[in-house]
């Protein structure tokens, strides 16, 4: 198991830029608003579990 100090709205925003998806188009297929995803990337908001 690999251990990162990062947040995890960093790991979101690497992953979604590696794949070349959007904000929009992640959100979408994640079942949030955007603008949920955006406040997670720039870490105004956690992610929940459920």
């Amino acid at each position: 198991m690999t251990t990162t100090t990062e947040p995890v709205g960093v790991l979101v925003r690497r992953w979604r830029e590696r794949r070349r998806r959007s904000q929009l188009d992640v959100s979408l297929a994640a079942e949030l608003s955007t603008r949920h995803l955006s406040c997670i990337e720039t870490g105004r908001a956690n992610p929940s579990g459920t």
